[in-house]
């Protein structure tokens, strides 16, 4: 008996051996390496690796572990919202009868300083994938390096630009080393969420839209590379316009369209790859809003209409957005038109089929309505309900208690002197990582020669706003719309010879689209005085993170608050908002105030302008407390109370 005992266990551990080394030949036992020792869990693990085939794209249409099947996915961007809001809005997105959501990976908040990573909390994505996992959502995975999405410099990480040549998205060696330093932490941390491997992610992107950029024909390869050196296995595609499309084409790699309306979209990207599935990786559902232009929107009906013409076809279908949420903090890109630079605004609401509240808009129910007539079976599996609107509360004004100009506020930051003014990214700060966001201050002392005028030059060196002040007072704005570069300070007799020139520069988003290179943001060149170069500069990156808008509030600066409606220069205004029982959502409303930032409870609610389109930032209910603290930064003009509303005003 012990000799037929022993001849069993021989051949069983045989046939897990055999199975083993075929599936290792075929790349799917990476994962469990560490568990080999255990012979059942390595049988289960081989076993479940079996089943999990990945997503093919190897016909006209996708399969998933062997069957037939069709992409029904939305954007949702686990950054882009409190992380206590991820479950509501995955489960809205699965209600609707979706079986895939689709996120972008912003490298700048990941990696914030160059070697400091930060996967934790709110940007923790794999509690975010563990999330899709658990709700049995497949994961569209689009980890950059570059992102687009009317993010702060596509979410490519400023202190790039420290290097003065930097050619961003190409194989030029200083940046493929830093994306090499970044998919070495981001790839191993996904890895095991990929679903040949038990987790959610079936697709993983290749940068975003490279050939509408197509600078450098060996980019895409190399970051191929790096997802297999990564052991990344299931699909990899790419993501353009029609244009786009036809610059490229890398073996086993699924080409995929983006578009608002159908037109010959689909034609083309049949002719490019005629025996895959077809794919628009974006259907845009709306679109974003730029500060100083209307709310742009899109019709139920022409909404409709193209997802019909999407479905009919049997198409896979990726919504952009699905929730688009918030541009909390600095977030926010910006574009040039060509002639004019253009700030992107707080709210990223999109026009979505899911509001930047979690409101469910008519779009949803329309979307609902269209996938259960091509494929029923995706809604009747899923039985959730959700209120249309969840409450939020227009909490009563508050009237502003105390205040601190920013000449005063200038005293807790450390400042820097050089002889000639350099941008933010080059200032010698944050371990070597420069400023990336915020406003940034230059101050220099000129003289009056023999009694006459000064006139000041160079001030289209301003990137991408801002204000000059002459001995503390605002002198003039200065931004894409001002008509010249020049500003004459007028001597006035018996004034002292000697007077103090201030800058103060925002950096409103870098451009997330086309022009990457040049987005070093401040004073990006040297001002003149009587054509006589300004030496001899003390700059303050007044960068507002919360380390600083704490230390501010507990601060013995603040005075009594005496607002003009009018400001001379930028003051901080501080209020409390007390709140009984449980905080709900709500909106603070910034209509009788200029231009700024607002913080609660430490926490950048993003910028705020009176040109609209977006007159009020929403602040979430888990952002909230008993007693809570507003400041606020402002520009141009005040008011004497803080008010909030219950709605979005987006104009």
């Amino acid at each position: 008996m012990r000799r037929q005992h022993t001849f069993y266990c021989i051949a069983g551990s045989m046939t897990v051996y055999v199975v083993w080394m075929l599936l290792q030949w075929h790349g799917q036992i990476s994962s469990y390496e560490n568990e080999l020792e255990n012979p059942v869990v390595r049988l289960k693990n081989i076993k479940r690796a079996a089943y999990k085939r990945g997503l093919l794209a190897d016909e006209k249409s996708f399969i998933l572990d062997g069957k037939p099947f069709v992409v029904l996915s939305g954007a949702v961007h686990y950054f882009r919202m409190p992380q206590e809001y991820w479950r509501d809005r995955l489960l809205k997105m699965k209600a609707c009868g979706l079986n895939t959501i689709e996120t972008y990976v912003p490298w700048n908040l990941h990696e914030p300083e160059p070697g400091r990573f930060n996967f934790d909390n709110n940007l923790s994505l794999t509690n975010f994938l563990s999330l899709a996992q658990e709700l049995k959502l497949l994961v569209f995975l689009r980890p950059g390096p570059y992102i687009c999405s009317e993010w702060e410099f596509g979410g490519l990480p400023s202190w790039l630009l420290r290097d003065p040549v930097m050619k961003v998205r190409t194989t030029y060696p200083p940046y493929t080393k830093a994306v090499v330093r970044y998919f070495d932490k981001l790839l191993p941390m996904v890895k095991p969420h990929q679903y040949k491997q038990g987790g959610s992610i079936v697709a993983f992107q290749l940068d975003n839209e490279y050939g509408a950029y197509f600078h450098d024909k060996d980019y895409v390869p190399f970051l191929k590379k790096q997802m297999e050196r990564h052991g990344i296995d299931e699909l990899l595609f790419t993501s353009d316009n029609s244009e786009g499309i036809f610059k490229q084409t890398l073996p086993g790699v699924l080409k995929t369209v983006n578009f608002k309306h159908v037109d010959n979209h689909f034609k083309d990207l049949k002719r490019n790859q005629p025996n895959a599935p077809l794919m628009v990786m974006e259907f845009w559902t709306g679109w974003f809003d730029w500060w100083g232009e209307k709310h742009h929107t899109m019709s139920v009906q022409e909404f409709s209409e193209t997802l019909n013409e999407i479905l009919s076809v049997g198409a896979s279908v990726n919504f952009y957005m699905f929730y688009g949420g918030t541009n909390f903090g600095f977030m926010n890109g910006g574009y040039h038109d060509g002639h004019v630079y253009k700030s992107d605004i707080t709210s990223y609401d999109y026009d979505a089929l899911i509001a930047e509240n979690g409101d469910l808009t008519p779009k949803y129910h329309k979307a609902k309505k269209i996938i259960s007539q091509y494929y029923p079976n995706a809604i009747s599996n899923v039985q959730y309900s959700f209120p249309e609107k969840y409450s939020r509360k227009a909490y009563s004004p508050v009237e502003i208690s105390t205040t601190v100009t920013l000449w005063d506020s200038l005293q807790l930051i450390q400042s820097i002197k050089t002889e000639k003014p350099v941008t933010m990214e080059m200032l010698d700060i944050n371990n070597g990582a420069g400023q990336s966001y915020g406003y940034t201050m230059y101050r220099s002392e000129i003289d009056f020669p023999d009694d006459r005028n000064i006139l000041i030059g160079g001030l289209d060196k301003v990137q991408d706003r801002g204000y000059l002040f002459v001995n503390q007072e605002k002198a003039t704005k200065i931004d894409d719309s001002t008509k010249s570069n020049r500003y004459e300070i007028v001597y006035k007799t018996g004034q002292e010879k000697r007077i103090q020139i201030d800058v103060l520069v925002e950096n409103g988003g870098r451009i997330n689209w086309a022009r990457f290179n040049d987005q070093r943001k401040g004073l990006t060149g040297a001002l003149t005085a009587n054509e006589n170069m300004v030496q001899g500069w003390t700059t303050f990156p007044l960068e507002m993170k919360p380390d600083f808008i704490g230390k501010l509030s507990l601060s013995d600066l603040w005075k009594q608050n005496e607002c003009k409606t009018k400001l001379g220069s930028p003051t901080f205004f501080k209020v409390s908002l007390s709140i009984d029982g449980d905080p709900t959502d709500t909106y603070i409303d910034m209509r009788n105030w200029g231009k700024g930032v607002v913080f609660i409870n430490n926490k950048n609610l993003g910028r705020y302008w009176n040109i609209g389109p977006q007159m009020a930032l929403y602040i979430p209910a888990p952002w909230l407390k008993k007693d809570n603290e507003v400041i606020i930064f402002e520009e141009i003009k005040c008011s004497n109370i803080v008010s909030f509303c219950s709605d979005p005003l987006l104009g």
